[in-house]
């Protein structure tokens, strides 16, 4: 139970945070030689919302959406 709640915690990430955040998620996501859309679907998040984290303009993310995409940028999802 208690990591299901962490899983769900939001982490309100600063401006220059966001962008970090969101530039390696986009080298992860290139270097795996996918689309942002393909990315968004394996990890079963909405591709507008993905492409504004990698923009840095998404300041809300949860610890489960960064597992999601860690495990469908590695084949699994």
């Amino acid at each position: 139970m208690a990591k299901d709640l962490m899983d769900r915690e939001v982490i309100m990430l600063q401006e220059m945070e966001a962008r970090r955040v969101g530039d390696g998620i986009r080298e992860l996501r290139q270097r795996c030689g996918l689309s942002v859309e393909e990315l968004a679907h394996r990890a079963n998040v909405p591709h507008d919302y993905l492409f504004r984290l990698e923009e840095g303009h998404e300041l809300k993310i949860t610890r489960a959406i960064l597992d999601n995409l860690r495990q469908a940028s590695n084949g699994g999802g």
